[in-house]
């Protein structure tokens, strides 16, 4: 897993700010059913169930590219062994009007890519079928275990839901994984209505066409 610069949060001051505290590294087990916010995103609604204990599993978010992209890893901690079944939900909703989306800017999910680290032991196998909605479904396995950006049409709310099983979707992965990430791409969507240039337009002639009568 790469090393990616990790900056602070965002506490949202949207209706979210009372009860949602800023992502930051933390256990599984404490984020399952407790949302978070980073930046103007909002991860919530954390589900779990697999083979390593959510105490074991080391949770970051991370954001990059000034912004232009957000990322959710998980990874066990030392000594914990490896992960060979799971299934793992993320929903992500965008909150405009947030200090990090100012209206007018409309910022939303444009893109997904999402990577992880499967044991280069010999003869290891697993599939981490990685399943966007709306978007791609990544099939990651050892040898081919990284998804690359895909683009979709903007919006406000994805849900992400990665599955481990063995190879073939039967079983357990062998040895197993230690780490994915889930990679986010967002940008502003929002454009200036031709209609409001027009009627800009339109005005200033009226004002030109009045300063030529007045002289």
């Amino acid at each position: 897993m790469k090393v990616l610069l990790f900056l602070p949060a965002v506490l949202s001051t949207s209706a979210f700010a009372a009860t949602i505290g800023a992502c930051a590294p933390a256990t599984l087990a404490s984020l399952v059913g407790n949302p978070c916010a980073l930046g103007d995103k909002v991860f919530s609604n954390f589900s779990y169930t697999g083979n390593g204990d959510p105490s074991d599993i080391n949770v970051d978010f991370q954001m990059a590219d000034n912004g232009a992209e957000f990322r959710l890893s998980l990874e066990l901690i030392t000594g914990a062994g490896f992960l060979t079944n799971f299934t793992f939900t993320d929903p992500i909703a965008a909150v405009p009007g947030d200090p990090a989306n100012p209206l007018p800017a409309v910022y939303q999910i444009v893109g997904v890519k999402n990577q992880s680290d499967f044991s280069f032991a010999r003869n290891s196998s697993g599939l981490l079928d990685v399943a966007n909605s709306p978007g791609p479904t990544y099939h990651l396995m050892p040898g081919n275990d990284t998804g690359s950006p895909a683009f979709i049409a903007p919006t406000t709310i994805l849900t992400t839901t990665s599955t481990l099983t063995g190879t073939g979707g039967v079983g357990d992965a062998n040895p197993g994984l230690s780490n994915f990430e889930l990679g986010y791409i967002q940008a502003d969507t929002a454009v200036s209505e031709p209609s409001s240039f027009g009627l800009i337009g339109l005005t200033l002639l009226g004002l030109g066409l009045l300063r030529r009568r007045a002289a």
